[in-house]
């Protein structure tokens, strides 16, 4: 007599608790359960999730047409008072999409900070910056502008070598008394033609002695304006603060390493309004960080130093990096 085995009868009942499950499983993560599929039909993939600029800024950027179609940029430049400037793709060259392209509803509600951007553009009349896509991390002249002055203005506390001078003051004073007449027995009897006058001299010595402070606070800034400058500073003074750079070279490394990195981050040549200024700032800012960095070491400050230290200071304020 054969015997049945239970196995598909297993197989049917764990099935039919799968199928129960799945529901009370969506339900209790607040999704609807996924539609049963028709034979020979495949199942529906999940909707992908939108990506936003702001958690991945160098990720394509959607953005929504007027005409209700999205399209991923791969980059957005700047905003300007007529559009954006922006990269369909890396290989492709810069356009300009004017803001009626856009749905601008919903650009105010999906990317506020484009809409913030348009918006101060229309009423400034002035590219803004938005550097998203490719162009993120990437800085504008003027943002460079900014770096650099808060690096040059940024206070640093380095320890000063013990230093001490001892001042001496010395004072005389000298007092002449002359004869003075002589009363005997009620009668005045003058001092005689040879009496001499009597002198009182008295010296005094006073010895101060001071002391350098063990930390000095400053900013590069500052240094370079010492460093730089012939009139109104002594030459000792020069020497006395380059040799405490020599001993701190943190005093000038740490704004080489911020040229270093201001650079890296301008954006390409024919991003750049056609002014040597900006055409050359990279390669400037290079040299800048080379030649700062050479003092550190250098025996002395020649007069082609101070006029690369000037140069930075003139770049640092000049209108157009602001």
């Amino acid at each position: 007599m054969s015997t049945s085995s239970p196995r598909p009868a297993l197989l049917r009942r764990a099935r039919a608790l799968l199928a129960c499950s799945l529901p009370a499983l969506a339900l209790a993560q607040n999704q609807p359960p996924p539609p049963p599929a028709a034979p020979g039909e495949p199942v529906p993939a999940a909707p992908r999730p939108r990506v936003d600029a702001a958690a991945e800024p160098d990720g394509p950027v959607r953005l929504a047409g007027a005409n209700g179609r999205e399209v991923d940029f791969a980059g957005i430049w700047e905003a300007r008072p007529d559009g954006l400037v922006v990269v369909t793709t890396a290989e492709a060259p810069l356009t300009l999409v004017t803001w009626d392209k856009f749905d601008l509803a919903r650009l105010k509600t999906e990317q506020p900070a484009l809409d913030a951007a348009r918006r101060r553009a229309l009423f400034l009349r002035s590219p803004q910056p938005v550097n998203l896509g490719l162009f993120a991390g990437l800085l504008t002249p003027a943002q460079a502008g900014s770096e650099l002055r808060r690096l040059l203005g940024e206070t640093i506390t380095v320890k000063v070598p013990l230093r001490y001078r001892t001042t001496t003051t010395t004072s005389s004073s000298t007092t002449v008394i002359p004869p003075r007449p002589v009363i005997y027995n009620g009668l005045i009897i003058p001092p005689s033609p040879d009496a001499q006058p009597f002198i009182s001299q008295s010296n005094r010595t006073v010895s101060e002695t001071r002391f350098s402070p063990d930390e000095l606070s400053t900013s590069p800034r500052r240094v370079l304006e010492v460093l730089s400058r012939n009139e109104g500073i002594r030459a000792q003074d020069r020497r006395d603060l380059h040799d405490l750079v020599k001993t701190n070279p943190v005093l000038l490394t740490e704004i080489s390493d911020g040229l270093d990195r201001i650079s890296a981050s301008l954006p390409p040549r024919h991003l750049l309004p056609n002014d040597p200024t900006f055409l050359t700032l990279a390669l400037r800012l290079r040299e800048f960080a080379t030649g700062l960095r050479e003092l550190t070491t250098a025996a002395s400050i020649d007069y082609s130093d101070q006029i690369l230290m000037r140069d930075l200071l003139y770049l640092a304020d000049s209108p157009g990096l602001r």
